[in-house]
């Protein structure tokens, strides 16, 4: 980690955003008290990560399903609240609430390893959840699950926050991201920038726009000179272009027709997904021209 800094309230959804290897799951894996950090601090309700007083009241799903195939889910909920303490009638009680809450009641007595892949993280969030935990770190909890089943996911977290869990969440999924109440990229284990979705896509003045044309993608090294383009990069066939704020689309279109090339610029309302790969273009820019 470089520098990393946050702070999560109780009932927010933190996203840290960032394709594989930027640092997300050693974050968390700090966070948790898996890992000492080498310099700073890392507080967890209040007292050191590591502390076994916070453990007892965290909770963290990894990447790898953690729970048991060969056990049923009912028999995994109830492994998990044995190793908390919770035997007999409070035990059943617990497990029917969650089997419930999780969306998983009618699958109790089906094995873990033969759920499909969201009703698999539907039992590692009641696990998680067995602990009543005030604060939950999720690493990527929704890779490789369809999307409606990601949707439903995500609406039992909106039932979890609610009750005023503090959640931080890595994900590579920018849908995912919109969704979190604030986030950070995270890029070589440092943040790169970070906020609420609807903050970072209004503080990009720059203008997007999406190409059409003969060539239009063998066009991207020829756009990438012109004064007016901030960035450029191809798209399936075509390309897409990010204008510097007082650039003019029209004067580019003139040229590029001048010079045997004509290209239509169409604007698009850029996204979370779009002012994110355009903060990361900018940020390996000046890297290589450091």
């Amino acid at each position: 980690m470089d520098g990393v800094d946050l702070a999560v309230a109780p009932g927010e959804i933190f996203g840290i955003v960032g394709a594989d290897g930027a640092g997300k799951s050693t974050l968390l894996r700090l966070l948790t008290g898996q890992l000492a950090p080498s310099a700073g601090t890392v507080q967890v309700l209040g007292r050191p990560a590591g502390d076994p007083w916070v453990r007892e009241r965290v909770a963290y799903m990894p990447q790898s399903f953690g729970q048991y195939p060969d056990l049923s889910v009912r028999e995994n909920l109830r492994f998990y609240a044995a190793l908390h303490g919770l035997r007999g009638a409070a035990a059943a009680t617990l497990v029917a609430d969650l089997t419930a809450r999780a969306g998983l009641r009618g699958f109790e007595d089906r094995r873990a390893g033969q759920l499909s892949g969201g009703m698999m993280q539907k039992l590692a969030l009641a696990c998680a959840l067995v602990t009543h935990p005030r604060a939950m770190f999720l690493d990527e909890p929704t890779t490789g699950v369809d999307p409606v089943s990601r949707r439903a996911f995500w609406q039992l977290l909106e039932g979890v926050r609610a009750e005023g869990v503090a959640i931080v969440c890595a994900t590579a999924n920018m849908q995912e991201a919109e969704r979190c109440d604030r986030m950070a990229v995270m890029e070589q284990g440092r943040f790169v920038h970070g906020g609420r979705a609807t903050e970072l896509i209004a503080a990009v003045r720059s203008r997007l726009y999406a190409t059409s044309g003969d060539d239009a993608r063998a066009l991207v090294p020829q756009l990438r000179q012109r004064p007016e383009v901030e960035l450029a990069f191809p798209v399936g066939r075509q390309a897409r272009v990010w204008l510097r704020p007082d650039a003019d689309p029209l004067p580019l279109e003139r040229a590029l027709a001048l010079a045997g090339h004509p290209l239509k610029l169409t604007p698009v309302v850029a996204g979370l997904h779009d002012v994110t790969l355009r903060e990361l273009a900018l940020q390996q820019r000046e890297a290589a021209h450091a």
